[in-house]
């Protein structure tokens, strides 16, 4: 059976996969707006290669890979910096949080 910390570490995780499946999400739908509206294209594989990453880094948590939690803290900082916005940053600061806490490293063999 699981412990304690164990269980409060898959919650959080389980958070933070549902809130880079809807950032991605997100981009996505900004993806599809530019498509009907004149842009100058240069954000376009910027907001590809992010949704992109949200996405590859919410997966590679949710299966507990090793690799996704650096990889997930860096899409959140360039997040942060690529899109302004407060409430952007509120949420991108409270994940990274969320992704040091203690028992979120271990899940991950990070000290």
């Amino acid at each position: 059976m699981a412990t304690d910390e164990q269980q409060l570490a898959e919650r959080l995780v389980s958070i933070v996969v549902v809130v880079f499946v809807l950032k991605a999400a997100g981009v996505v739908l900004l993806l599809a707006s530019a498509s009907f509206r004149a842009t100058s294209g240069s954000g376009v594989p910027v907001a590809v290669l992010l949704a992109a990453g949200l996405v590859a880094a919410a997966v590679g948590l949710h299966k507990g890979l090793r690799w996704a939690w650096p990889l997930a803290l860096a899409v959140l900082v360039l997040d942060a910096v690529l899109i302004p916005g407060i409430l952007r940053w509120i949420i991108d600061f409270g994940l990274a949080l969320v992704l040091t806490r203690p028992q979120v490293r271990g899940k991950y063999g990070i000290r």
